[in-house]
């Protein structure tokens, strides 16, 4: 009998645009609006990044910076401002591709995101396993209804559905982290779609650590995806309406 897997960890999302904590849906950026802390209707980012790590019993954030991904800007000053408040262990996806990790703060604790969306190729990634600083990287598969959002021309791929073959060339890079992410599940409560695509990762690199995203609102769904593999799940709209929190998490 297989043993069963350990539910994987809640890491807590922030969208960042305009200086605002943004509330994501679908992936249709122009739509989305400012969010405030759900404790004191606060719309600072650093109270909000403190209240869903609160919500989440979370030690780990996960920052999207989306003027950095969308604008070719460096990171904003309100990510810094959440980097420099929260030291805690931070994923941060700031457009590596159309910015450059080495315009990333030197925080001990960040952690950089490399998105397939901004990654146009191969040598981007080489680069930012290669960064002086050494932090852990993960590699983001960023997907819109099950097929990559990116340059897959430009990674030698057949198509844009070439998801497996994707994974194994990062993991094969170096990447230890790899985050699996359909945008239009995104806010939607409706789960993420991709977990055969988790389970495949999961039986082929049994060591790395794989997080899921979009679309979660349950702990059913928590569990689900546990169960094909996924170590940790992004969370951000379940912890604001209250369908999943960190404090009511038993483990069974």
């Amino acid at each position: 009998m297989l043993a069963q897997r350990a539910r994987p960890r809640l890491i807590p999302v922030l969208d960042v645009m305009n200086g605002h904590v943004v509330r994501a849906r679908g992936g249709v950026r122009e739509n989305y609006r400012p969010i405030a802390c759900p404790f004191s209707g606060s719309r600072e980012p650093t109270d909000v990044a403190q209240a869903v790590l609160k919500l989440a019993n979370a030690n780990e954030l996960y920052i999207a910076d989306l003027d950095a991904i969308t604008e070719k800007r460096s990171v904003s000053r309100a990510t810094q401002n959440i980097l420099n408040q929260c030291p805690v262990p931070t994923w941060l996806d700031a457009g590596i591709g159309r910015t450059d990790v080495l315009d990333f703060p030197e925080t001990p604790h960040l952690r950089p995101v490399v998105g397939f969306e901004t990654c146009h190729k191969p040598e981007i990634l080489l680069e930012t396993l290669i960064e002086p600083l050494r932090r852990p990287v993960a590699f983001s598969l960023d997907l819109k209804g099950g097929r990559l959002l990116g340059n897959w021309r430009a990674w030698g791929l057949d198509g844009d559905r070439d998801v497996m073959p994707l994974a194994r060339r990062v993991i094969e890079m170096g990447v230890r982290a790899l985050i699996v992410l359909d945008l239009a599940r995104v806010g939607t409560g409706t789960g993420t779609g991709t977990e055969p695509l988790l389970r495949a990762i999961r039986n082929e690199f049994p060591d790395i650590d794989l997080i899921a995203g979009g679309g979660v609102r349950t702990w059913a769904d928590v569990d689900a995806l546990g169960e094909v593999g996924a170590t940790g799940v992004l969370v951000a709209s379940a912890l604001y309406d209250g369908t999943l929190s960190g404090h009511n998490q038993s483990g069974e």
